[in-house]
């Protein structure tokens, strides 16, 4: 068939002339696949004079020989040719060409619709029929590299787009890593809970938190910040500090949430809140004290049936103070009783068809709960049974208490016990490479038996030291600014240069001595740090005016809190807090 509506002019007419015609390749490559040799020399000698380099193959299966190894910017096939045929080709070329948009023109001579239709369904881009004019070639040429160029460009810039929401994620997970440890890494017997917890985003906006009391009971706040993700996160951490600090030295339930809700109510914006569920379990396992602002029923499976524990105060961080008559009830507990807590993530997850969970077979596994039988595998089985594929919307947590005495610790020791009043001083010297350890009271005070005069005051003594060891190792070593923390992408960048400083091996030492010093009106621990950093400015240490709308500086307000003292030195180098009961 010929190629050419009119006779094609003489060979010597189509050779590309240098001083008049478009360099030959500047267009790119072509691939020409026709069993014609005529048609496809006069269409290569067309193609050079346009300013492509042109490649021949006689069928279907050179065709992909070379395509691979050429990788052409444009294909002009044939259909008709004998062995693998164009349309076979076509398909295959575009399997080759992966992301990658390699437009194909279809040359023939076949004109009728259903051959049109296979050459669209191979993949063609575009159709000529044979014979056509040089005009008509040029014009869709022209079409096909501006739709390959656009789709590269767009390519290109999904490629850096892709690059960059990789490394958000892989910063976010980096940051949710940070921030999990710093809020879960105190809590206790989570051994013997059933958990489960379900994140719809890398951070997890709902928050689980158990420590055990000086009476040996334990303590579980279960709570569910407004929205999900970061900005659901971040207010996780002075919960848990304060939640952590003021269980351990035993302060009561209604104080624990006041301080809970005066923070929030002056670091959240108005429409962020705290929905939580605060449960303490006595030292005897016989009584359980509980308290909900906002969040779904618990439910308590005793002996003689269900017990709810349903809502009965707002959320945490909406009043500057928490009303009166919101105080935390009390409930009486028997051996084999078990607890349900819940976020509405649960009750709200969905199914295909929109149906809720709580709609959808919650009731009817509560009402078969058997005493003293665990609900949980039970209920997750239901619940993804119910989403199955369906992306859940919100967090989820989930927790299961069993009521018995594994999970209560030995009372603390109160001074009428002490067997030795001594006193003792007691110190420690990170250089280097073992900066990055955080020392912990417990584990190096426990084996020499200091422990024994002040064990019910670990865990505020463990905080303090964390929060004045960080300050030594993050502002004296390692130089880094906390004014970084004044938005939710600076705490990423401040713990991510925390990490980095780190692991390319940080220089310097930082010194800790504690001494005990019993009294008769009450016991002191002297805790000094020192690191080897220039310290602080002057206005950092001692005209920073205390601030609860400021994310950051929350650690050391809370260790001036906890202490009789702080006193700094040496340009915030040295510090020294006095802990006195």
């Amino acid at each position: 068939m010929t190629l050419l509506e009119s006779p094609a002019p003489p060979l010597h007419e189509l050779s590309p002339d240098p001083q008049s015609r478009t360099e030959t390749g500047a267009r790119g490559c072509a691939l020409i696949v026709d069993d014609d040799p005529t048609n496809r020399r006069l269409l290569s000698l067309m193609l050079k004079r346009e300013g492509f380099r042109a490649v021949e193959a006689s069928d279907g299966a050179q065709a992909l020989t070379i395509f691979e190894t050429a990788r052409p910017d444009i294909v002009f096939m044939d259909i008709m040719m004998s062995g693998m045929d164009g349309f076979e080709a076509t398909k295959r070329i575009k399997t080759m060409s992966g992301m990658d948009f390699i437009p194909v023109i279809i040359l023939s001579a076949l004109k009728d619709e259903e051959s049109l239709m296979r050459c669209t369904e191979a993949g063609a881009d575009d159709f000529l029929a044979k014979p056509f004019s040089l005009l008509v070639l040029k014009a869709r040429i022209l079409a096909m590299e501006r739709v390959r160029d656009l789709q590269r460009a767009i390519a290109a810039k999904q490629l850096v787009l892709s690059e960059l929401l990789e490394r958000e994620r892989e910063e976010q997970e980096l940051a949710e890593r940070v921030l999990s440890r710093a809020v879960m890494n105190r809590n206790v017997a989570m051994d013997r809970l059933g958990l489960v917890q379900r994140p719809a985003s890398v951070f997890n906006g709902d928050l689980v938190l158990t420590q055990h009391l000086p009476d040996g009971g334990l303590r579980l706040l279960v709570g569910d910040f407004t929205g999900h993700g970061l900005a659901a996160a971040i207010g996780a951490l002075p919960v848990a500090d304060a939640f952590h600090a003021m269980t351990r030295k035993g302060v009561d339930d209604a104080r624990v949430l006041a301080e809970i809700n005066q923070k929030l109510y002056q670091i959240l914006p108005p429409d962020r809140f705290l929905a939580a569920c605060l449960i303490s379990l006595s030292g005897n396992g016989s009584e359980l004290r509980w308290w909900n602002g906002g969040m779904p029923s618990a439910w308590l499976r005793a002996s003689d049936g269900l017990h709810e524990l349903p809502s009965h105060a707002l959320p945490l961080g909406i009043l500057p103070e928490l009303p009166a008559q919101e105080a935390p009830k009390r409930i009486h507990l028997g051996q084999g009783d078990r607890l349900l807590l819940m976020s509405d993530g649960l009750l709200e997850a969905s199914n295909e068809r929109g149906q809720m969970f709580v709609n959808a077979g919650f009731q009817a596994l509560l009402n078969a709960w058997e005493f003293a039988r665990p609900l949980l595998p039970a209920l997750i089985a239901a619940l993804d049974a119910h989403s199955a594929e369906t992306e859940q919307a919100d967090d989820i947590a989930v927790v299961e208490i069993p009521m018995d005495c594994d999970l209560l610790a030995p009372p603390k020791p109160t001074l009428d016990f002490v067997r030795d009043r001594s006193g003792w001083s007691w110190s420690l010297e990170l250089v280097d490479g073992r900066l990055g350890s955080q020392p912990s009271i417990m584990a190096a005070l426990r084996p020499m038996g200091f422990l024994d005069q002040l064990e019910a005051q670990a865990g505020a003594l463990e905080i303090i030291l964390a929060e004045l060891y960080s300050n030594a190792l993050e502002h004296g070593v390692l130089k880094l600014d906390s004014s970084l923390k004044s938005t939710p992408d600076g705490f990423d960048a401040y713990y991510r240069q925390r990490e980095q400083r780190l692991a390319a091996g940080c220089l310097g030492r930082v010194t800790l001595s504690l001494s005990y010093e019993p009294g008769e009106d009450g016991d002191c621990v002297r805790i000094q740090v020192t690191d080897s950093g220039d310290g602080f400015s002057e206005r950092e240490v001692f005209e920073l005016a205390p601030d609860p709308l400021r994310p950051w500086g929350r650690g050391i307000a809370m260790v001036r809190d906890l202490c009789e003292s702080v006193t700094y030195r040496e340009n915030g180098s040295r510090v020294e807090a006095v802990y006195r009961w």
